[in-house]
């Protein structure tokens, strides 16, 4: 880029000073948001809840007074759909939270919901584009 003069540069470089201060506002902001996230699921019978940290790992896992009563296998499978689900619910608040911090900024919104889409496994994004 070539400029007529000093003031059209200043000019220029002000207006790259304000761009990246907005970049790094909201990246900032979409930091201290997902690294506060705390989704959680129940199975569909509510015999399992779960909730997963800010990077998607199980944290906490709850069972209903009544689950214990229930087969080792169908408890496993409860645990894996609530799993599953609270997954899901984990890349809706990032997709959500990217949609708001980098409105202006398509490219990074769109790296943003790749990179959480990527780390999702196969079963639940199989899941989701059967919805």
């Amino acid at each position: 880029m070539i400029f007529r003069d000093a003031d059209e540069a200043r000019e220029h470089i002000a207006k790259l000073r304000e761009q990246a201060g907005a970049r790094l506002a909201a990246a900032q902001g979409a930091a201290a948001r997902m690294t506060a996230l705390r989704p959680s699921a129940w199975s569909p019978r509510r015999e399992v809840r779960v909730e997963l940290d800010a990077s998607g790992l199980l944290q906490a896992v709850e069972f209903a007074e009544w689950a214990p009563q229930e087969p080792p296998a169908s408890l496993g499978r409860a645990l894996l759909k609530a799993h599953d689900l609270a997954l899901r619910e984990w890349q809706r608040q990032m997709d959500e939270i990217a949609d708001e911090e980098y409105a202006d900024q398509p490219e990074i919104l769109a790296a943003t919901k790749k990179a959480a889409r990527d780390g999702m496994p196969a079963r639940v994004l199989a899941e989701q584009d059967e919805d």
